[in-house]
């Protein structure tokens, strides 16, 4: 990629695994902007570049953070520059999941939660995409046990990572606040068992998707694609369905050739994406596996070799919130080459493909549906969570 100020060439530079690993080089550099409004935890203060108090904040009181610098953040004070810890403020409201979330913002949000709440998440770089576009996991809660919950492996299935964002949003404010989610206690459950979240497995298909800036020359995707409407895209920028990568039953998956979906790849295994999330999933001790995908409100499961009526249980509750329906276990329809059946193969523990939505046709899932995503699928993650407290 080329060395723009990003974040995710920012992140290219270094590792983040809290908020305290922040280097030297990290601190001089802006991200690009998306304010979010935030509320004091207590009385504080407002400081300029030399730490010197310019005014007082309420507990309560409510600023827009304007950007992050170093560990800080930046905010407006009469017309200038100035700045607040982090640490001292709770966001307001995060995301807005009825837009369109592009990688960038995603990215900037998810080093906001890091910087703003150190102890209770923890954000790592487990890869990188084609074009040099972090990929990052975020773990929330405290406990020691964890789940795993991805979405975007397919670029046009970008209302998923809107499903985990807002999961993070709501679930961080629950715990910080001491309330319930339904029938859950967010603290107690989180506190027991963490959920990791990697919101954005393929950046580079999102961001074509989405009419972003890619650097791949658009002639090249679009003999791919055979068309430009890159609103349908699925793969990666290499023409390569991420969710074809794993190496089970790859061999069964007819071979075709570089396409905005359905190409396999000449191997298992060649695409920088798929291979980060082998490599997370192989040395993580995640009890179960939730993919996110988009079309169709249904549910894939795998035959795990001696956790198969954990999972059909866990399935079935999954079900049973969402509505989606339950696929049945049949070599027929069970998915081929997708990182569930690897998680399932390599880990015999409970994994599920859930598609969010009515079938959209070759295109992302309209705005429309997501009030209706959103109350089907807020509870899932805790539910899961719940449920791996039992074992």
């Amino acid at each position: 990629m080329k060395k723009i100020i990003t974040v995710g060439t920012l992140f290219f530079l270094f590792f983040v695994s809290n908020a305290e690993a922040m280097n030297a080089e990290a601190k001089d550099v802006l991200y690009k902007a998306y304010p979010v409004q935030v509320m004091a935890k207590k009385e504080t203060a407002i400081v300029d570049e030399q730490s010197n108090i310019i005014k007082k904040v309420a507990q309560k009181e409510k600023l827009t953070l304007q950007n992050i610098k170093g560990n800080k953040g930046i905010v407006r004070h009469s017309s200038k520059q100035a700045f607040i810890t982090l640490t001292d403020f709770h966001f307001v409201q995060l995301v807005d999941g009825s837009n369109v979330l592009t990688y960038d913002e995603v990215a900037y949000k998810l080093q906001l939660l890091s910087l703003m709440y150190p102890s209770l998440t923890k954000l790592q770089q487990i890869g990188q995409s084609v074009e040099g576009r972090s990929l990052y996991a975020l773990k929330i809660g405290a406990g020691k046990k964890e789940i795993l919950f991805d979405a975007a492996f397919h670029g046009r299935e970008h209302m998923t990572t809107n499903v985990l964002m807002e999961m993070v949003e709501t679930y961080l404010k629950a715990y910080v606040n001491g309330t319930k989610i339904e029938q859950y206690d967010v603290k107690r459950i989180l506190d027991e068992v963490s959920i990791v979240f990697v919101p954005m497995v393929n950046p580079d298909g999102v961001t074509l998707s989405q009419g972003g800036k890619v650097e791949t020359p658009i002639a090249k995707l679009t003999a791919m694609n055979n068309s430009t409407n890159f609103d349908r895209w699925k793969a990666n920028i290499n023409g390569v369905d991420l969710n074809r990568q794993f190496n089970v039953n790859w061999h069964l998956i007819k071979t075709t050739k570089p396409s905005f979906k359905a190409y396999k790849g000449t191997a298992p295994y060649t695409e920088p994406e798929a291979v980060a999330m082998k490599q997370f999933i192989d040395r993580g001790n995640h009890l179960a596996y939730v993919s996110y995908h988009s079309s169709g409100q249904i549910i894939y499961w795998s035959r795990a070799k001696t956790q198969f009526e954990r999972s059909k249980k866990l399935v079935k509750g999954v079900s049973s919130i969402t509505g989606y329906k339950m696929m049945p276990v049949t070599a027929k329809n069970e998915p081929i080459a997708a990182s569930e059946d690897y998680f399932t193969k390599v880990k015999d523990r409970p994994a599920m493909t859930v598609e969010i939505a009515p079938f959209a046709g070759e295109g992302s899932v309209p705005s429309s549906r997501w009030n209706d995503v959103w109350k089907r699928n807020k509870t899932v993650a805790l539910y899961v969570a719940n449920e791996a407290k039992k074992w």
